[in-house]
């Protein structure tokens, strides 16, 4: 896991304003190298974003990745929902429609990692 990453988006979701990141720029702040407008790049950061995300559901904490976002629309990509079918959330076309997972998702993702307790526990 690439814990880099990881401690970002924790750091990330205890900011008290500006807490989404888009791709690229979660990719230069953590150089990693990786060009968004590359498909093969776009693989392997969601590869890391799912590994991590997979990371937290095993231990009951939300996916810090619906903290990034594409720059574009401001929104997660499908590789968030389809994983979060993969986690046991549902089907990932209608957790995508309903636009209601993602921000369940980025609210539990800040209300936790901003509990000085439970940061201190889990960073």
């Amino acid at each position: 896991m690439n814990t880099t990453v990881r401690s970002y988006l924790i750091e990330l979701a205890r900011k008290r304003t500006d807490q989404k990141v888009t791709y690229q720029v979660l990719c230069d702040d953590c150089k990693l190298g990786l060009d968004m407008s590359q498909p093969y790049d776009r693989k392997i950061i969601g590869n890391i974003l799912g590994e991590i995300s997979a990371y937290e559901c095993e231990n009951k904490r939300p996916m810090l990745s619906s903290l990034v976002v594409r720059k574009g629309d401001g929104y997660e990509g499908d590789g968030f929902f389809k994983l979060g079918e993969e986690l046991g959330f549902g089907n990932w076309k209608k957790l995508r429609d309903e636009g209601i997972f993602e921000y369940q998702q980025m609210t539990e993702t800040i209300e936790k990692w901003s509990n000085d307790k439970f940061y201190n526990k889990h960073k």
